[in-house]
This record gives structure tokens, C-alpha cells and sequence, in this order.
């Protein structure tokens, strides 16, 4: 197989599900690739989705090569991993929507104050251990089909370099946020205005 994540569906939802939502370098923080340059200069949009474009098509090569030597992988065994993320990337995003959702709307009764209801609140709490064990089944779920193809180890590998991407994924969003909070001249309340539960589609 020579397609490499950039091929198809099957293979963005790998991508989606390693990135969890751009970064990775073997033996070096995973942040280098996405802080290897300056930022694209902002132009019109069509030249702005062709850059958007092009860098994850990068990405998605980087990841190829990186996915196949940190789990030294077949190409059997690649295309399956691919089949078992394509399945499981649409379940993790829904989970990742309803927890964010969650958090949220908590947050929001909580900064009521004495306007807070006690029933939505304990609506809200009851959610959480929901929520949870959905996330253990599904990593139960993965884990069940992987062995099917992979080695424990390969397993390991594979798990560790999502929590990598993620970790790292979650910082860089962590700095961005920052970086735009602290512009000279910028307005921050139009940034807290745009946080919120993430749009539905």
C-alpha cells in the first residue's frame, strides 16, 4: 500500500485520530513541525485554504512515515489501522463534543451564582460517569479490534503517540489562546465571547 494517509477518508480519520485534532517530529517535541516556520502571511482566502490544504497534506505524510516506524507496521497491517480509525474517529469526536458541552453549560450555572438551579446542575454531574464509561468502551472497543492485528506492543506504541499528539495538540491550542488574549490593542472580551460549546455538524 503506498496511498499513505492522505488517501481517502479512511485515512484523514487517522489523521484525526492521532491528531485527536499538527504536529510530530520522531525523537524531538512533537511541536516542531507546527512551529518549524513563520505563519503563512494572510492574503485571500482561496490562497489561505490552498496553504491550509497543502500543510496538511504534509502532515498527513509526516504522520504516514511516523505511524509506520514507531509501530514498524506491514502494509496489511497499516490499512487495517486505518479501516479501525476510520470507525472510531466519529465516535471520539461526538464524545469530545458532549464532554466539552457539558463542561460548559456546568461552567455557565456555576458563574450564575445564586441564579444557579440545583436541577441542572445534578443533570449536568449525572452526565460526567456517563460520559466516562462511554470513553471506556470505546477504548475497550479499539483495543478489542487492534489485537486483532497488532502486537501488544505495537498497541502500546500506537496508544503512547496519541497521548503525544494530543498532549501537544492541547498546548499549542493552549499558547494560541493565550497569544490572542494578549494582543496590543485587542479586545478580550470578544474572545471570551467566542468561546463556547462547539458548533453541532
Amino acid at each position: 500500500m503506498k496511498g499513505g494517509l492522505s488517501s481517502g477518508r479512511p485515512g484523514r480519520a487517522l489523521f484525526m485520530s492521532l491528531v485527536g485534532s499538527l504536529v510530530v517530529s520522531l525523537g524531538a517535541p512533537v511541536t516542531a513541525i507546527a512551529q518549524g516556520g513563520p505563519p503563512p502571511q494572510r492574503r485571500n482566502a482561496a490562497s489561505m485554504d490552498a496553504e491550509r490544504t497543502e500543510m496538511e497534506r504534509r502532515f498527513q505524510a509526516r504522520l504516514d512515515t511516523i505511524v509506520r516506524e514507531r509501530l514498524q507496521l506491514t502494509d496489511e497491517q497499516f490499512t487495517k489501522l486505518r479501516d479501525v480509525a476510520s470507525r472510531t474517529e466519529s465516535v471520539r469526536r461526538a464524545l469530545r463534543r458532549d464532554e466539552y458541552t457539558a463542561r460548559y453549560a456546568l461552567r455557565r450555572e456555576l458563574m450564575a451564582g445564586a441564579r444557579a438551579s440545583e436541577t441542572r446542575v445534578a443533570e449536568i454531574l449525572d452526565q460526567m460517569p456517563k460520559l466516562e464509561q462511554r470513553k471506556l468502551d470505546l477504548l475497550e472497543t479499539e483495543q478489542r479490534e487492534l489485537a486483532t492485528f497488532l502486537t501488544a506492543i505495537q498497541r502500546a506504541r500506537y496508544f503512547a503517540l496519541q497521548d503525544e499528539l494530543r498532549r501537544s495538540m492541547q498546548e499549542l491550542q493552549r499558547n494560541r489562546m493565550e497569544r490572542r488574549d494578549t494582543v496590543p490593542g485587542g479586545d478580550s472580551s470578544s474572545v471570551v465571547r467566542r468561546r463556547g460549546p462547539p458548533p453541532t455538524h
